[in-house]
C-alpha cells in the first residue's frame, strides 16, 4: 500500500472493523472518484467520522433494528453495562468532592446531606453487586467460548487493559507516599505539580475502566448464553439502570443539601453563598451521571420491547 493509499485507508478508521473489511474498498474508490489525487478535505473528513460513528453505534446496538428478541435482550443489556462505565467514574469523583463533608454539617443538625450520601453508597454498592451477578451469570458461557478458542480475538482487549491497570496500579504507591507528606492544603489544589500528577493517575485509573469494559462488552458480544441466563442478564440490566436513576437522585439531593447547609464546604470558603451550586466536579461529576442514564435509557427500552 502507498503512502497516498494508506493515508486514506486511515480515513476509515472512524468505522468499525467488520464494515471497513466488506466495503473499506469501495468506499476508498469512491474517495478516489471524488477528490482524484487531491487531499481529503474538512468537510469529507467530518462526513466520514460522523458515518464512520453511526455505524459503530448501529453495530452497538444503540440505534438500528436488532436481528431477534435475543439480539434486543443482548444489545440492551450491553448498553446498560456500558452506562454503568461512566457511572463509575461519576460516582469516583462525587466520592472526592464529598470527602469530609460530614464535618461540615453534623448528621444530627442537618440529617438530609448524609441520608443522600447514604442512598448513594448503598445503592452505588448494589450495582457493584448487580454486575458480579452478571458477571456470574455469563462464567459458565465465557469458559465455553474461550474452550471453543475465542482467546486470539479478545488477547488484544485484554493485553491493552491489563497493561494501562498495571501501570496505574505501579503509580499509586509513589504518588500516596508523596500525598503522606503534602498538607491537606497541598491535596486539594496548593500544589499545583501534586495536583497535575493526581489528574494524570486519574485519567490512567479511567483509561483502565474504559478498556476493561470494552473486555466485558466484546465477550457479551460473542458468549453464547441460554435463553433463561439471557433474560436474567436483562432483568439485571434494568435493575442496573434502575440503581443508576437513584444514586443519580440522591447525589442532586445531596447536592442541594450541601448548598443550603454548608455552602463553604462547595466553595472551600468561609461563609460561601449560592454560588456552591455551580461546584465544577459535582457538575462534572453528576453530567456523567447523566450521560449514563441516557445510555442505560436506550438499553432498557430495548430489553422492555424485547
Amino acid at each position: 500500500m502507498t503512502g497516498r493509499q494508506g493515508d486514506r485507508a486511515r480515513l476509515l478508521r472512524w468505522y468499525p472493523p467488520a464494515w471497513r473489511e466488506r466495503y473499506g474498498e469501495e468506499m476508498l474508490a469512491l474517495i478516489e472518484d471524488e477528490i482524484g489525487a487531491g487531499e481529503a478535505g474538512l468537510r469529507l473528513r467530518l462526513s466520514l467520522v460522523g458515518h464512520g460513528l453511526a455505524e459503530r453505534a448501529r453495530g452497538a446496538g444503540v440505534v438500528g433494528p436488532s436481528a431477534s428478541r435475543d439480539a434486543d435482550l443482548r444489545r440492551g443489556a450491553l448498553l446498560v453495562l456500558a452506562a454503568w462505565c461512566s457511572f463509575m467514574v461519576a460516582g469516583a469523583g462525587y466520592a472526592k468532592a464529598a470527602e469530609h463533608f460530614d464535618a461540615a454539617v453534623p448528621v444530627g443538625l442537618h440529617p438530609l446531606p448524609q441520608v443522600a450520601y447514604d442512598v448513594v453508597a448503598a445503592f452505588g454498592a448494589l450495582g457493584g453487586v448487580l454486575v458480579l451477578v452478571g458477571a456470574v451469570v455469563a462464567g459458565p458461557g465465557f469458559l465455553r467460548m474461550l474452550r471453543a478458542g475465542a482467546w486470539p480475538r479478545l488477547r488484544r482487549h485484554v493485553l491493552r487493559a491489563s497493561v494501562v491497570s498495571g501501570f496505574a496500579a505501579v503509580l499509586v504507591v509513589p504518588l500516596a507516599l508523596w500525598a503522606h507528606h503534602l498538607s491537606d492544603h497541598q491535596r486539594n489544589g496548593g500544589s499545583v505539580l501534586y495536583g497535575a500528577a493526581f489528574l494524570a493517575w486519574a485519567a490512567l485509573g479511567v483509561a483502565s475502566l474504559v478498556l476493561w469494559t470494552a473486555v466485558a462488552v466484546a465477550v457479551g458480544r460473542r458468549v453464547e448464553l441460554s435463553a433463561r441466563a439471557l433474560r436474567a442478564e436483562a432483568g439485571l440490566a434494568v435493575g442496573l439502570a434502575a440503581a443508576m436513576v437513584v444514586v443519580t437522585v440522591a447525589s442532586v439531593v445531596w447536592w442541594a443539601g450541601m448548598a443550603v447547609y454548608a455552602p463553604s464546604f462547595l466553595t472551600g470558603q468561609q461563609g460561601g453563598t449560592a454560588s456552591a451550586v455551580f461546584d465544577l466536579p459535582l457538575i462534572v461529576a453528576v453530567g456523567l451521571m447523566v450521560c449514563g442514564l441516557a445510555l442505560s435509557s436506550v438499553g432498557v427500552r430495548r430489553i422492555v420491547r424485547a
